[in-house]
């Protein structure tokens, strides 16, 4: 497995000189232009470059996903009840599109709050909008930005393969090989990614990322871990691996460790 781009990974904006793109969508005008006053704000005392995408519904939001030549939306301030679908109905439907990277929802709606949660979803910011609670989601969705990796792995037949960090569920020894197990290969009927590498390498080369060891035989995602017990079980879908004895007591208190870590964050 190698980390692709310059100085080996594709870590953040500047290294990949890009620009961040901003969504922003309410059916109101001016809780529109209220949000991009206040991510301006933000942009005053980050040197970023950026660009917005505006929205007026949910279906305009679809619309721009299904389109090809769609720049990705890194993050997209979201509301909740609008004319047509809902927010979290957009949740789910680009829950497997690339074109929205992250969401924040924003609303008066805080029952809600529960709903919104997702893969995708990084907070929610009750309405009216302060520019400490913009600043605090911008820097959450910059520090996930440096985890915005591509992978780059060797197949059993020499072919290069590209996957993304935050796709990976679980790795599963093979003998001598590994299978990567990610959201788009469950997605087929191919199952896996197999990697020519022995899980303790691959293992050792991910150290400083939220992979942990639950068994002799698997190595998880804790990005994407939903529930520790016996079994390991992952958000939108059905899969789960089961946890050695030995690592039983270490992989639920590092999941509960990652987990208060993320809630302090997001909070």
């Amino acid at each position: 497995m190698e980390l692709i781009g310059e100085a080996g990974f594709n870590r953040g904006l500047k290294d990949r000189g890009e620009q961040m793109i901003i969504g922003i969508c309410d059916d109101v005008c001016g809780e529109r232009e209220t949000l991009h006053k206040l991510c301006e704000k933000y942009f005053q005392k980050v040197d970023v470059k950026h660009e917005y995408k505006m929205f007026s519904s949910g279906e305009e939001i679809l619309e721009f996903c299904e389109k090809q030549d769609s720049v990705r939306l890194d993050l997209l301030f979201l509301d909740v009840e609008m004319g047509g679908i809902s927010g979290i109905d957009v949740k789910n439907a680009v829950l497997n599109q690339k074109k929205v990277w992250r969401i924040v929802y924003v609303s008066s709606h805080t029952e809600s709050m529960m709903d919104a949660y997702g893969i995708k979803t990084i907070g929610f910011i009750p309405k009216p909008v302060t520019d400490e609670r913009i600043e605090k989601m911008m820097t959450i969705m910059m520090d996930d930005l440096k985890k915005d990796i591509t992978f780059q792995i060797s197949g059993p037949h020499g072919e290069m393969m590209e996957i993304k960090l935050e796709d990976i569920l679980f790795f599963r020894a093979d003998g001598s090989y590994t299978e990567i197990y990610t959201y788009k290969s469950l997605r087929t009927n191919q199952r896996y990614v197999l990697s020519t590498k022995k899980l303790g390498v691959i293992e050792k080369e991910l150290e400083e990322y939220e992979f942990f060891r639950v068994h002799k035989s698997y190595l998880i995602n804790l990005m994407n871990t939903i529930n520790v017990g016996t079994t390991v079980a992952f958000q939108y879908c059905g899969e789960s691996v089961p946890v050695g004895r030995k690592y039983k007591e270490e992989a639920r208190r590092s999941f509960l460790e990652f987990g208060r870590n993320v809630m302090r964050k997001r909070l």
